[in-house]
């Protein structure tokens, strides 16, 4: 799924404007969309609050980063009606990712979705404590979460627990065991977060996993294992069809040095 935003916003404007112009700008904004997407604008869940504009962007938008002028990039606020519409869930079956290049944002599978399921997404990083993310959801978008980990046995909930931990630190591990360049132990221990995460059901967009391996494979030195990696990150970004096709051409440069 793809979505391009309505309205994209950098938060230094938000920060330095003084409200009451940061609300009429941002009106003004959202009056001269056209008016099929003004309306779905208008139609999203909003919070209860005195003003209309800050009740609908502060539960519906996205932070995304955007590159200006080559620096690091700059933080925006993003209203992306079809995506703000995915409902939350701790055990989530998509996730997105942001095009800064093409400002489009897509709607990613974790794994197949069965007709009638519903597509949901969550909003607070996996790593996330139980205890802490149901505090942060009530506070920013003032929901109590009653999804299917929320109202999960105590073992689901204390699995679900040990294998976030689990995942958080093997992929510290893989960071410091290629920075100090014990590739082999790099590589052994990717593999090992990957079941993990296929246990938590969030496994990675496989691409970006075949990505990991190829490249620790290269700097082992072992040009076989990084061939066969290679091609299948390149087969899996081909199959992904996505809208950014930076990685997809990444893939095929790293096969085009490896030969």
């Amino acid at each position: 799924m793809v979505d391009v935003p309505a309205v994209m916003v950098g938060t230094a404007f938000l920060a330095d404007v003084r409200p009451h112009h940061r609300r009429r700008v941002l009106k003004q904004a959202i009056g001269q969309l056209p008016d099929e997407l003004k309306a779905r604008v208008m139609a999203l869940g909003r919070l209860e609050g005195e003003y209309e504009v800050d009740s609908i962007l502060g539960v519906n938008s996205n932070s995304v980063v955007i590159e200006v002028g080559g620096d690091e990039g700059e933080l925006h606020v993003g209203l992306f009606t079809e995506a703000a519409r995915i409902n939350h869930s701790c055990r989530p079956n998509a996730y997105y990712r942001f095009s800064p290049r093409r400002l489009t944002m897509e709607v990613v599978a974790y794994h197949a979705i069965e007709a009638g399921e519903e597509i949901v997404m969550s909003y607070v990083p996996l790593d996330t404590a139980r205890s802490e993310r149901r505090q942060f959801l009530k506070e920013t978008w003032g929901f109590d979460c009653t999804c299917s980990l929320c109202h999960g046995s105590e073992l689901d909930i204390t699995n679900s627990e040990t294998w976030r931990r689990r995942m958080t630190d093997l992929r510290g591990s893989v960071l410091h065991a290629r920075r100090e360049g014990y590739f082999q132990d790099a590589i052994n221990i990717s593999k090992d977060w990957l079941h993990f995460s296929e246990l938590e059901m969030v496994p990675p967009l496989l691409a970006e996993y075949h990505d990991t391996l190829a490249e620790l494979y290269r700097l082992k030195g072992d040009l076989i294992n990084a061939t066969r990696y290679g091609r299948m990150a390149l087969d899996g970004w081909v199959r992904l069809g996505s809208v950014e096709d930076d990685q997809l051409e990444k893939a095929r440069v790293f096969l085009k040095d490896l030969s």
